[in-house]
């Protein structure tokens, strides 16, 4: 009988990504907002944005390094640590550079825990369940995904930025308890793993695809909300609490396919309705749209990034794991962190609307991507 994959340590694991990420995801509607108020221009606000994601890139590169020397507990706790530090600050401080470097702080803490959590999550897996198991463990990400822009744009209207940047600080000390409640993972092999490669050939395709879904999300997450607030809709919290809903009702379903018959019918699937979801972004002048776009962009993303995941780890060893899981974040944070810059340069020139057809047309380019890459690469 095979050992249940619920231990102690996964679930605490589980959870304490989950909170990461509701502040994470608390952020992504705020911040664009916050650096309006304070004035920031499109662009600069792209930059502000995106800045997490460069620093997040960077950290990643030094995984092996960091998996020599510490433990996977040890650089969560770290990881945390300085999200804590940007989230004191951002309130403190109304300068763009300033801003700017709290940002970067806020993506080394982004860059070295979301890589051991989600290493951390695949070791308590056996093999044969990585789609399943990846997929239960992203579904705390969505779930507290769901609420944090409901939360966030709350406690912003009601309360004020202040009040939001205190929840934040309270949602990463929970995060913290958890990760100071779990025990040293009984399979990390740290030697193996620190001394291999920053990259490595085989997870181009799965990192190239991840790479431009980061562009597209980025695009949704950082302008989405100011270009509702144009169009004098108010149902941009609707809009992401739908689309997490839908992320997490599908992934049980996706990870379980997976498993039975690997990514290609998946990212069909989704990338298909990505597209769909891009269209009506680009449409929106009711609430209903907004919220209909929703649904289709919360199933596609809730479908793509865990089976490109899943697909990854698929084909790692215990040995490269830590380097593809580098390799595959950084992949994702390039594209949400350029995205970020690039398209806020983009909406300049040719407007929010503009912005999203060109989204739309990525899309459509991605469908053919996807597929051409999962016809010729054979699950391990």
């Amino acid at each position: 009988m095979k050992e249940s994959y619920w231990s102690r340590n996964f679930i605490l694991i589980l959870i304490g990504n989950a909170l990461l990420f509701m502040v994470y995801n608390m952020q992504v509607p705020v911040l664009p907002l916050y650096g309006k108020q304070l004035g920031l221009s499109p662009a600069q606000i792209g930059v502000f944005v995106g800045a997490i994601m460069f620093a997040a890139l960077v950290t990643r590169l030094f995984v092996p390094w960091f998996s020599e020397r510490f433990s996977k507990k040890v650089l969560l706790v770290v990881g945390i640590l300085l999200y804590l530090l940007a989230a004191v600050g951002y309130p403190l401080l109304s300068g763009f550079g300033l801003l700017v470097l709290l940002r970067l702080f806020n993506g080394l803490g982004h860059g070295i825990t979301t890589t051991y959590f989600a290493t951390s999550a695949a070791d308590e897996l056996p093999n044969q369940k990585i789609g399943e198991g990846m997929g239960y463990f992203g579904i705390g990400t969505m779930v507290t995904a769901s609420l944090a822009p409901l939360l966030a744009l709350a406690l912003v209207h009601r309360f004020g930025f202040p009040t939001f940047f205190l929840a934040c600080i309270v949602i990463l000390f929970a995060a913290m308890v958890t990760i100071l409640g779990t025990t040293t993972a009984k399979r990390t092999p740290v030697k193996a793993a620190a001394t291999g490669p920053v990259f490595d050939r085989q997870f181009l395709p799965q990192c190239g695809l991840v790479f431009i879904l980061g562009v597209l999300m980025s695009g949704v997450m950082t302008f989405t909300p100011i270009y509702a607030q144009l169009q004098h809709l108010t149902g941009i919290s609707g809009f992401f609490f739908i689309a997490a809903v839908a992320g997490v009702v599908i992934r049980p379903i996706v990870g379980h396919t997976f498993d039975r018959q690997g990514p290609r019918l998946i990212l069909l699937v989704s990338t298909v309705l990505l597209t769909i979801g891009m269209v009506l972004i680009a449409l929106i002048n009711r609430n209903w749209l907004l919220l209909l776009a929703g649904v289709f962009y919360g199933v596609a993303d809730g479908a793509i990034y865990p089976t490109l995941q899943a697909w990854l780890f698929k084909l790692t060893t215990l040995e490269n794991r830590d380097t593809a899981t580098g390799m595959f974040l950084n992949s994702y944070d390039l594209g949400m962190g350029l995205g970020a810059v690039i398209l806020g340069w983009v909406v300049e020139a040719v407007a929010y609307q503009g912005m999203f057809w060109v989204l739309t047309a990525i899309s459509l380019l991605y469908i053919a991507l996807a597929l051409g890459c999962s016809r010729r690469l054979k699950l391990a």
